[in-house]
């Protein structure tokens, strides 16, 4: 057996055990959740539903299908056709697909951060974010796992490892995948292709071969979602993917920013959005009414001056970034609590956490669980000074990313929002990781020399 061999059994050995401690992570957290149909909620339950309603009568309702991607039903629909239609052994194969995102997330920490990529590893590996995530019927789980790829690639072209078309070509592929689970990627399928061809002009690839790598990456990106496209041209003349736009900015984006700005609770908000949409006529065509719905956003936030509301989407994006992921554990949300959005702003929902006995345990949980956001904290601020010093491409194009994901979210709080941008801040832990370690490992060095002697 030659050296060749041996490294390359040794690395799928190493990949295989790292791959199994993910996994087992997610099993454990889904034998002491005991997931049951009975207990799905919100979204989770449109998507096991309609996804039945798929799987046994082969169609979708029309409202369904203008509001979300056909991908994720897909999805869904496969998970329960390989699970015989069993929640637990569902939420299993979803938790194996999570474990193979750990996989590319340390692949990916092996092209950028080579001496730090099990540090990447840990941190996708106990995320509580990706395992509560992974646990439940959503769409989080697969896109993360498209989008990840797409991140991989991303960087093998950054980094002008060989065969540039074939990366271009795949890069673009999962983009457009993860588009076809969850439209806020759509827009990356255009942007995308500013960066990478600036920073393949900087590295002096001949313009005609960044040209038609461009042309690549757009073609294979726009290829899964084409026949969307186009079938919204013919029908409805919107080159958009969705008809979520609009009912995302007047019913959540407005009402979050109302209810901050007003000291309003959400339902008060809500109304205000409903008594301008009294002025508009719907026409029954989603995508037509999709349109309706900004008008009605937008004019339910014309009162607020630009400066109030930058201020709350960057309050969002912060208080996202360093929320306890726990607050979406469900075995958590059974507990008695104040709902955040019927309180309106994040102090008065504290207020009511801290006067309340009744809450105590809730209170108790996410305080112990807000310890750990100091570490996310502290990789936000050393990640991005690591990285401007060492790394000027992957700082900023860690930067946009953050900003992109921040500015399409919008002001709505929950940590599961962040998902998106789990990769960059893993990339952001490992660095902190790192630091930690070599802060302490003299001390450990020195003691263990010390009881040796």
């Amino acid at each position: 057996m030659n050296i060749f061999t041996q490294n390359k059994n040794l690395f799928i050995h190493n990949i295989f055990i790292l791959f199994a401690l993910a996994f087992l992570v997610r099993f454990i957290y889904l034998i002491l959740l005991n997931p049951s149909p009975e207990k799905l909620i919100e979204d989770e339950l449109l998507y096991w539903n309609a996804s039945l309603l798929y799987l046994e009568k082969g169609y979708l309702e029309n409202s369904l299908l203008a509001e979300r991607m056909l991908g994720i039903f897909i999805y869904v629909k496969t998970l329960l056709v390989l699970s015989c239609k069993h929640l637990k052994l569902y939420l299993a194969l979803q938790s194996i697909l999570d474990a193979l995102t750990c996989i590319i997330v340390y692949k990916t920490g092996s092209l950028i951060l080579p001496k730090q990529k099990i540090y990447l590893f840990f941190s996708a590996a106990f995320s509580p974010l990706m395992i509560i995530l992974s646990s439940q019927v959503l769409s989080e789980t697969i896109f993360l796992f498209f989008f990840t790829i797409f991140l991989y690639f991303s960087i093998k072209i950054t980094l002008l490892q060989k065969y540039l078309f074939f990366n271009m070509a795949i890069a673009g592929l999962f983009l457009g995948l993860s588009c076809c689970i969850r439209t806020i990627t759509y827009p990356l399928v255009f942007l995308s292709i500013l960066p990478l061809t600036i920073i393949l002009i900087k590295k002096n690839i001949i313009k005609l071969k960044v040209f038609f790598a461009s042309i690549i990456f757009l073609l294979f990106s726009l290829l899964p979602i084409s026949s969307r496209i186009n079938d919204n041209l013919k029908l409805h003349d919107s080159i958009a993917l969705t008809s979520q736009a609009g009912t995302h900015l007047a019913y959540w984006v407005a009402p979050m920013i109302i209810s901050e700005t007003k000291n309003i609770n959400r339902k008060d908000a809500i109304k205000l959005i409903n008594e301008i949409a009294e002025k508009y006529t719907f026409t029954g065509d989603y995508y037509d009414d999709d349109k309706i719905f900004r008008k009605i956003g937008l004019e339910a936030l014309s009162n607020i001056s630009n400066a109030d509301i930058a201020y709350h989407w960057v309050k969002a994006t912060l208080i996202n970034l360093v929320a306890p992921s726990i607050l979406i554990d469900k075995n958590l949300r059974s507990l008695p609590h104040p709902s955040f959005y019927e309180t309106g702003n994040v102090a008065s929902w504290i207020r009511l956490l801290l006067s309340n006995k009744e809450y105590f345990n809730y209170l108790l949980i996410i305080s112990l669980a807000s310890i750990t956001c100091l570490f996310t904290i502290t990789s936000l601020i050393l990640g991005p000074i690591y990285f401007y010093k060492n790394d000027k491409i992957i700082f900023y194009l860690s930067i946009l990313y953050i900003l992109y994901f921040s500015i399409i979210t919008g002001p709505v709080l929950s940590p599961k929002y962040i998902f998106p941008i789990l990769p960059c801040i893993f990339l952001y832990q490992a660095i902190t990781f790192c630091k930690i370690v070599n802060f302490f490992k003299p001390f450990i060095v020195k003691n263990f020399k010390h009881n040796s002697n």
